[in-house]
C-alpha cells in the first residue's frame, strides 16, 4: 500500500521535531500552532481529520481520570473503573496518550507513580488501592510493554530525562520475566502464563521490533513471529476474531482463567484490543501477515457494518451483546487504516468520534485509537 502524507494543523506542543533531544516546556494550543507532515509508511489516515477532538477528548480524560490523590508527591494516577484503584494497565495508557501530546507534567507523573509501585522483578504491581497499598500482587505483561513504549515515545517527541535508558530497563525485565524461555510465547505476566495460557491482546509485534533495534536484541524478532504463529492458530479466518485467551496451541483455552467471562473463549473486552495492537505492525511495517489479519477483521466488519457493532461475538461473528462501546468501535476503526477503501476509513473515524460511554476502559481506548487514526502513534526510529 502507498506511502501517505497528510497535513494537519496541530498545537505546537505534539509537534515538536521527532529529532530533538532537548526537553522543553510543552506550548499550549493557545499560545502556537504548526504545520507537521505526519506519514504512516503504510496504509491510509481518515480525510477531513480534525485535531480539535483530539484536544477535546485528552482534555475531558484527564479531568476525569488523571488524579495526584492517593500518590506521592510528584506523582499522578488514572482512576479505574471504580474511580477508586489504579490499575497498571490504565498507566500504561496514560503514558502513551500523554507523550503523544508532549504533556510533560502528566508523563513524568504518571511515570513516577510507576517507578513507586514495582514487584520484586522491577515491573508494575497490576493493581494498587486508593492510598496506594497493593490490591493485586504482581506485573501485567501488557501495562509494562506500553510503558516501555511510551518511554520511548517521549525520548523523541519530549526529549531529555533519560527516558530511553529507562525503556531499555523495562524490555530486559520484561523479556527476562515475560517471555517463555526457548519457546518465545509470550507470557501474560510476569510470575505466570506461557505456553498454557497467553492473551492474544497482548500480542504487540511492532513494538517487539522496535525493541530489536533499541537493544540490540534480535531475540525480539522471535518473539514477533511466534505471536503471529498463536494469532493464526487461535483466530477464525472468515471473521478474524480471536479468544480473549488461549494456550499457544491456539484452539485450546486456556488455563488457569475461570475467573474470566465466558472462560475466555470469546472474542469480549480482552480481545477487543488486537486490531489496534496488529494494526501498528501494518502501519509502521508493512508486514503481511498484519495485513492479512487486518482484512480478515475488516471483511467482518464491513459485513456487521461499523455502526452497529456490539460489544461481544463469539468466533463465529454472532453477537451475543446489545452495547455498542468506544473499546470495539475504536479498535475495529484503526483496523480499516489498512484498507484501501477510504470511504470505509472515513465512516469508522466518525464512528469513533461519536460513540462515547463515559467509563475508564471506553473513555482512554476511544483516545488512544483516536490519536492512532489522527497519524499521532509514531514508530520509534533511533
Amino acid at each position: 500500500m502507498k506511502k501517505l502524507l497528510l497535513t494537519l494543523t496541530i498545537p505546537i506542543f505534539f509537534l515538536a521535531s521527532c529529532a530533538k533531544e532537548k526537553k522543553e516546556t510543552p506550548k499550549t494550543e493557545e499560545t502556537n500552532k504548526t504545520e507537521q507532515t505526519i506519514a504512516y509508511a503504510n496504509g491510509n489516515v481518515p480525510s477531513g481529520l480534525d485535531i480539535s477532538i483530539i484536544d477535546k477528548t485528552y482534555a475531558i480524560w484527564k479531568e476525569k481520570y488523571v488524579t495526584s490523590e492517593g500518590c506521592s508527591e510528584g506523582a499522578k494516577r488514572v482512576l479505574f473503573d471504580d474511580m477508586s484503584h489504579t490499575v497498571s494497565e490504565g498507566i500504561g495508557y496514560g503514558m502513551l496518550a500523554s507523550a503523544m501530546m508532549r504533556d510533560v507534567e502528566t508523563f513524568e507523573a504518571l511515570h513516577r507513580y510507576y517507578k513507586t509501585h514495582l514487584d520484586d522483578n522491577g515491573l508494575m504491581n497490576w493493581k494498587i488501592d486508593a492510598k496506594g497499598g497493593i490490591a493485586g500482587e504482581n506485573a501485567a505483561t501488557d501495562a509494562d510493554l506500553d510503558v516501555a513504549y511510551a518511554l520511548l515515545l517521549a525520548h523523541k517527541l519530549i526529549g531529555g530525562n533519560n527516558y530511553l535508558e529507562e525503556a531499555k530497563k523495562i524490555i530486559s525485565r520484561i523479556k527476562n520475566h515475560m517471555v517463555e524461555k526457548d519457546t518465545y510465547v509470550l507470557k501474560p505476566g510476569d510470575v505466570w502464563g506461557g505456553s498454557q495460557t497467553t492473551n492474544p491482546s497482548y500480542f504487540a509485534p511492532a513494538y517487539f521490533k522496535v525493541f530489536a533495534e533499541v537493544t540490540e536484541d534480535e531475540s525480539w524478532l522471535k518473539v514477533s513471529d511466534k505471536c503471529y504463529e498463536i494469532l493464526f492458530k487461535s483466530y477464525n479466518s472468515e471473521t478474524g476474531l480471536v479468544p480473549d485467551w488461549c494456550k499457544a496451541d491456539g484452539t485450546t483455552p486456556a488455563d488457569g482463567v475461570e475467573w474470566a467471562k465466558y472462560n475466555g473463549t470469546r472474542y469480549y473486552y480482552d480481545a477487543a484490543r488486537t486490531p489496534w495492537r496488529i494494526t501498528k505492525d501494518y502501519l509502521w511495517y508493512g508486514d503481511e501477515r498484519a495485513e492479512a489479519y487486518c482484512q480478515a477483521i475488516n471483511g467482518f466488519v464491513k459485513k456487521v457494518g461499523i455502526s452497529k457493532i456490539t460489544d461481544g461475538y463469539d468466533l463465529e461473528g454472532n453477537t451475543f451483546r446489545k452495547d455498542k462501546t468506544s473499546a470495539f468501535v475504536g479498535c475495529f476503526a484503526v483496523a480499516t487504516m489498512a484498507s484501501y477503501d477510504q470511504d470505509f476509513i472515513n465512516d469508522a473515524y466518525k464512528e469513533n468520534i461519536n460513540t462515547f460511554n463515559n467509563t475508564y476502559f471506553n473513555d482512554i481506548l476511544r483516545l488512544l485509537t483516536l490519536q492512532m487514526q489522527h497519524g499521532m502513534f509514531i514508530k520509534y526510529e533511533s
